[in-house]
């Protein structure tokens, strides 16, 4: 495919979902070839609003240097919900083209089960030590900008969990602070073989939205967001929408995807519309229906 025109480019940038909802038409190889077509970015944005699914039958269909490109700018959880679902050959290719250690991680999570807390978990934490200071804590947060737990954890040589301090925290202590003189001991850890119906209830929840994972070593491995139960939901009713009938999905994933000169058009008819002039269009159409 020729290069995306700057009219996709700009629908894209400015309205997301209308392009999601716009990439209607074309077959899964050509919707493939109109994501290669795409900047890493845009590509990733827009794979990012459509289930792990969807995502998995089109990367699958990519390049592995582009569709590890893909994977790396997205978030951990949904690179690892995509790559479970592609098939076994298009993994391993993938997981080669990926950067060493995040291909290392998505490896490790990939080996539990998918409602374990293994598999759910993300390995983009903090980890220090507890002869650490503040000012060291403070700058780790500033490089690892991924993370979402604003949690950074503790370890003893051997890794074990010693306890964690939160981002805010941190602001309101002198910079040569040891971390072990401030860790916040009493938070709880979990296995990563626990399956999340089993941790759901936890009474940690209420006081932590992210929960240190720990393997069987107890060694910290990553960690367990309170959000990511709601997510599992969702999941499984896609699961149940695989199982139950796959013609059903694959009408799902290709309702996802059109051409780079549809998407234009639909720039140029959108913005050559008044907003509300569009809203009564579409009002007029839903009372024609009713």
């Amino acid at each position: 495919m020729s290069k995306v025109s700057p009219l996709t480019i700009e629908l894209i940038e400015k309205r997301p979902l209308t392009a999601v909802k716009a990439l209607a038409e074309m077959s899964v190889n050509d919707s493939a070839d109109f994501f290669e077509a795409l900047p890493t970015r845009y590509a990733v944005s827009l794979m990012s609003k459509i289930s792990a699914w969807s995502a998995a039958g089109l990367i699958a269909e990519m390049t592995p240097i582009s569709g590890s490109a893909v994977l790396s700018g997205m978030d951990y959880q949904t690179s690892a919900s995509i790559l479970r679902v592609v098939p076994d050959a298009n993994r391993k290719q993938l997981l080669a083209a990926l950067p060493k250690k995040l291909s290392s991680d998505l490896a490790s999570t990939l080996t539990y089960p998918a409602d374990t807390v293994g598999a759910n978990m993300s390995t983009r934490i903090i980890v220090m030590t507890a002869d650490q200071t503040v000012r060291e804590t403070v700058s780790e947060f500033r490089q690892f900008k991924r993370t979402k737990t604003g949690v950074a954890y503790v370890v003893d040589g051997s890794r074990k969990l010693l306890g964690s301090v939160n981002a805010d925290e941190l602001l309101r202590l002198a910079k040569d602070t040891k971390l072990g003189e401030v860790i916040d001991g009493s938070v709880s850890s979990i296995s990563a073989r626990a399956r999340l119906s089993a941790v759901k209830s936890m009474p940690a929840w209420d006081d932590h939205p992210f929960l240190p994972v720990v393997n069987r070593q107890k060694m910290l491995i990553g960690a367990l967001s309170r959000s990511i139960f709601r997510q599992s939901v969702t999941e499984k009713s896609i699961d149940k929408l695989q199982t139950s009938s796959p013609m059903i999905l694959s009408s799902v994933a290709s309702a996802f995807f059109t051409s780079s000169v549809q998407l234009a058009q639909i720039l140029i008819d959108i913005e050559a519309k008044p907003e509300a002039s569009i809203n009564h269009s579409s009002a007029s159409a839903a009372g024609g229906k009713s």
